[in-house]
């Protein structure tokens, strides 16, 4: 139990390197309004689903990073991993101001941790804290044992992730993760990786950073064997 409690406490730590300013595309406009809401007070639920790789985690670790520079506690925490914990682990959530729960459909067929939840959900309701909720399906689409639980997700705010589809969500992506990287990549690179790589968003910032790790050091102008090494490696990734 208490190794748990401090790995829960390092979870701020290795949260995915993420911004709310990441997810500047077009598609994201009603993803990127409700966390406004969220900042300001006007909801204390929010539900986001979508494809797995869609960038669910990412943005749950965006979030939580800006509530930190403002001074809130805020803490991820993937209920697929919490699964393998005590069902006390939970209360230590309690705590903080903001709290995100990833694969929130992992509890699916596990009762206890669906009654833990409501309980946390309700907790939070008297302390004034707030809760995100993350899945692959929607809150209608979920199928719990507890009529409570599956009653206040539907309640909450609730806003599919774009899917990568749309060009334009992609370049703002990936501009805006360079630009806050201080990275420059060859003009070709960018262009190929946005039309041939993969299109969902956590798949994407993937790539990126793979292809950051094998430029390091490299220089501004690369052979036509190198661009041909690491269009290969896009395509494997847009797989």
């Amino acid at each position: 139990m208490a190794k748990y409690m401090r790995q829960l406490q390092l979870d701020i730590e290795l949260q995915l390197d993420a911004r709310i300013s990441d997810f500047s595309g077009p598609s994201w406009g009603p993803v990127v309004d409700a966390v406004r809401q969220l900042h300001a007070g006007l909801m204390n639920r929010f539900y986001i689903y979508g494809a797995a790789g869609s960038g669910k985690s990412h943005l749950l670790s965006a979030i939580c990073d800006s509530y930190m520079e403002v001074g809130k506690s805020a803490i991820k925490v993937s209920l697929l991993e919490l699964l393998d914990a005590p069902i006390e682990a939970i209360t230590s959530l309690e705590k903080y101001d903001l709290v995100a729960l990833d694969d929130i459909e992992a509890i699916s067929g596990v009762p206890h941790w669906q009654r833990a939840v409501f309980h946390l959900i309700n907790y939070n309701n008297e302390e004034g804290g707030q809760l995100i909720f993350s899945s692959r399906f929607a809150p209608m689409e979920l199928k719990l044992e507890l009529p409570d639980l599956q009653s206040r997700l539907t309640q909450a705010v609730s806003v599919k992730v774009p899917n990568g589809s749309l060009y334009a969500d992609r370049q703002a992506l990936v501009h805006s993760v360079l630009a806050r990287r201080g990275v420059q990549l060859d003009q070709q690179i960018i262009d190929y990786l946005l039309l041939h790589g993969p299109h969902q968003a956590a798949r994407l910032l993937q790539t990126l950073e793979q292809l950051e790790t094998l430029l390091k050091g490299e220089r501004t102008r690369l052979s036509n064997m190198t661009l041909r090494q690491i269009f290969a490696l896009i395509d494997e990734y847009g797989q």
